[in-house]
């Protein structure tokens, strides 16, 4: 009889445990929840930082404003190199305005996790929308940091290799990487700066380790006379005009929404090379700036975007699949969502950090000649 009680006590625990480890807690929360929604519109607003694009603030304010009319988000569209200037620039200084920054994972690991200018953001996951996770792959979230509390990683896709102008090159052209050496694309390139956080050195660390490429390809490719820039808009410009058709690395962001419009440009099919390429992020990850100042509202703005409403919306917007699994996919362009069965590498952990550092360090030695 001891033993049936004891068996009984054992299963209601074990039921108890998977119900809060897939985040069906407590109702016992919304008691705190309605707390943090009060103190929340106290605070008024939240400063959110992203990437530049013109559906971007509405994809990221519009739902969370109708939801929560009393407060304000303020929406600034920075490149990786604007976004990181300014936040060292106000953290040396002891001003503390922005609250969240939606970023890639070379930014997040190699340069603001080292500044300590973020926190932990799991502390800020307590709504409704976020403690469960059972809709999201493999029903948890996936952090880029090995510690699992930095950087919140939202969505992953396979990365196109370039931004061409359909005008100028066929697909059929470029079967391989090695062909964009070819006397043909001599001057004909152009490619975001591989040495800082962007598009252009996630895939240069793909090509630094990648065993039928590595070092003779880099060193090969930066000799055929590239175009370097930090001006994504000027390199899709460059690649309209016919200037250089092939741009390496700028915004895909950008770049679809170029395409929407119907300017002459489209992205590479990465099936098309046989070296194939890697999933990434893009700019699909979330940080929380250090002493951030409206942390009701950030604990409000997380459980809006990570809900299945505020993911399509994001979806929608950049054009890239979430990692929550109840987010409509049929406006994703097909070849950007990963393939069951396809080993690509996936560059949103943190052992990619040595990776990224050993792929600069060469490519640096590289450019300068």
């Amino acid at each position: 009889m001891v033993m049936r009680k004891l068996s009984l006590v054992n299963a209601v625990i074990g039921v108890i445990l998977l119900a809060l480890a897939h985040g069906f807690a407590v109702s016992a929360a919304t008691g705190d929840w309605d707390q943090i929604i009060a103190a929340a519109k106290r605070e008024g607003k939240i400063a959110l930082i992203g990437p530049p694009g013109a559906e971007v603030p509405a994809a990221l304010t519009h739902g969370f404003q109708k939801k929560y009319p009393e407060i304000q988000a303020e929406f600034s569209g920075l490149t990786t190199q604007q976004a990181t200037t300014r936040l060292r620039t106000e953290l040396a200084a002891g001003v503390y305005q922005a609250d969240i920054f939606i970023t890639g994972t070379t930014t997040a690991l190699d340069i603001l996790l080292p500044a300590k200018a973020i926190v932990p953001i799991k502390p800020f996951l307590v709504g409704p929308n976020v403690v469960d996770t059972s809709k999201w792959k493999g029903e948890k979230f996936i952090f880029s940091d090995d510690a699992g509390t930095y950087n919140l990683v939202f969505t992953a896709y396979v990365n196109p290799p370039f931004t061409y102008n359909p005008n100028l090159l066929s697909p059929g052209e470029i079967t391989s990487w090695t062909d964009l050496l070819k006397p043909k694309w001599k001057g004909r390139i152009s490619s975001r700066d591989p040495t800082v956080a962007g598009g252009a050195l996630s895939l240069a660390v793909f090509w630094y380790s990648h065993e039928g490429l590595g070092k003779d390809f880099i060193q090969k490719f930066f000799a055929h006379d590239i175009v370097i820039s930090r001006d994504d808009r000027q390199m899709l410009d460059w690649a309209i005009k016919g200037k250089q058709p092939i741009a390496i690395g700028p915004s895909e962001t950008l770049g679809n929404e170029m395409i929407a419009k119907g300017l002459p440009l489209k992205q590479m099919d990465p099936d098309q090379l046989r070296e194939s390429t890697y999933t990434t992020p893009g700019n699909g990850t979330l940080v929380v700036i250090r002493n951030t100042p409206h942390p009701n509202v950030t604990k409000l703005f997380l459980d809006y975007f990570l809900s299945r409403e505020g993911q399509t919306a994001w979806s929608k917007a950049s054009g890239f699949p979430s990692l929550r699994q109840d987010v409509p996919r049929d406006h994703v362009v097909p070849m950007l969502i990963p393939k069951e069965g396809v080993r690509y590498q996936e560059q949103y952990s943190e052992r990619f950090v040595e990776i990224r550092r050993e792929t600069v360090n060469f490519l640096k030695t590289v450019i300068a000649r």
